[in-house]
């Protein structure tokens, strides 16, 4: 079978629905994680964040002129590479290598010297490739897509440039000890500093906090890019009616913020996409009583080394009382943070970003 790739513009209403239709029918309604709105906004050029960067839509068509994969290539100025994100593809090797070799041209013709994904426009949107444990459901926030595309991937000339895993825990019991955290919770409670739980109030406060440490503290995150305070607060604003307060934790010494570790509540792909009822209701039923927690962002300032053990520690005692189980999700591999406590570790999600020199 032949197969077409297609670039389109933003003006371009036709091709734009065949874009964001495109991926229902490869999932099923439990795994599809897409969020339609704010793929129309990329590709109209009408995101927040579109003033950072140009992006270049692609579809393939078979010969019956059915949709056979998507991609959208993203460039931003004075960077080298182009990324290529929101790909979905059939299960056909010919169809994937249409849509990379065109993604690849373009990418090669603005003058970037490689292509990584899959990167879904800007790290603060989306990126990475889940590469294994198909048979659970997508938790919140964790990058979904279909088991084969990792062998697209492959089979057209990428290589792994950067690896990260998800720790799955199970409930924890009420004699567990790590006495080392302890020590570090104690010693840091001692010397002055106090970890908060969010709360309605300071919510507002809280985001700001955070951005100010979360933008120094994964700058050197492959595909990271800086954005405004405000660009970060409104982006994160829904959190305020998915977080459970109680469960992300502020550090504070002398009345500044110098660590932090958020959590959301589990609500599998119910928080992504058009908002039914259906998906309200469910999102209030797990809100009320949370069992499963995703360990989202921790980080403290280097000037306060232990204070990440300290903030988990804190948080472990939560889970514990509440008896929930908990996944610590896209952890950077080799990072420190992936071996805390490794002992209470059940199963381990992998994922990758991909780069091929063009």
């Amino acid at each position: 079978m032949k197969f077409k790739a297609v670039s389109f513009e933003p003006t371009d209403k036709k091709n734009i629905r065949k874009f964001l239709r495109f991926p229902a029918r490869l999932y099923t309604k439990t795994q599809l994680t897409q969020d339609p709105a704010a793929e129309k906004a990329i590709l109209t050029d009408q995101h927040i964040l579109s003033r950072y960067f140009t992006v270049y839509p692609f579809l393939v068509f078979d010969e019956k002129n059915r949709t056979a994969a998507r991609c959208i290539l993203t460039v931003y100025p004075d960077v080298p590479c182009a990324y290529i994100g929101f790909f979905e593809c059939i299960d056909n090797s010919d169809a994937a290598r249409c849509i990379f070799r065109a993604a690849e041209n373009k990418a090669k013709s603005l003058g970037c010297s490689s292509v990584v994904g899959p990167v879904d426009a800007s790290f603060w949107i989306g990126y990475r490739l889940k590469t294994n444990a198909f048979d659970k459901l997508p938790y919140t926030g964790e990058p979904y897509n279909l088991p084969y595309y990792e062998r697209l991937f492959l089979e057209n000339g990428y290589s792994v440039s950067g690896e990260y895993v998800s720790n799955r825990y199970g409930r924890i019991p009420h004699s567990f000890l790590n006495r080392k955290n302890v020590r570090r919770l104690q010693h840091f409670t001692e010397n002055g500093y106090s970890i908060c739980s969010l709360t309605k109030d300071t919510f507002e406060k809280s985001l700001h906090e955070i951005y100010r440490m979360i933008t120094a503290l994964y700058s050197d995150f492959q595909t990271f890019s800086l954005i405004t305070e405000d660009e970060f607060c409104k982006l994160y604003a829904p959190m305020k009616y998915a977080a459970d307060y109680d469960m992300v934790k502020i550090a504070y010494q002398n009345g500044k913020a110098v660590g932090f570790f958020v959590t959301l509540p589990n609500y599998g792909n119910a928080s992504c996409g058009n908002l039914t009822l259906s998906k309200l209701l469910h999102i209030l039923k797990v809100r009320k009583a949370p069992q499963d927690y995703i360990l989202l962002y921790l980080g403290s300032e280097p000037e306060h080394p232990g204070l990440g053990k300290a903030l988990s520690e804190c948080l472990l005692r939560d889970i514990c009382k509440k008896q929930a189980v908990s996944v610590g999700a896209l952890i950077r591999k080799g990072k420190v943070t992936g071996s805390y406590f490794s002992q209470l570790i059940e199963e381990q999600y992998t994922y990758a970003l991909y780069e091929k020199k063009v």
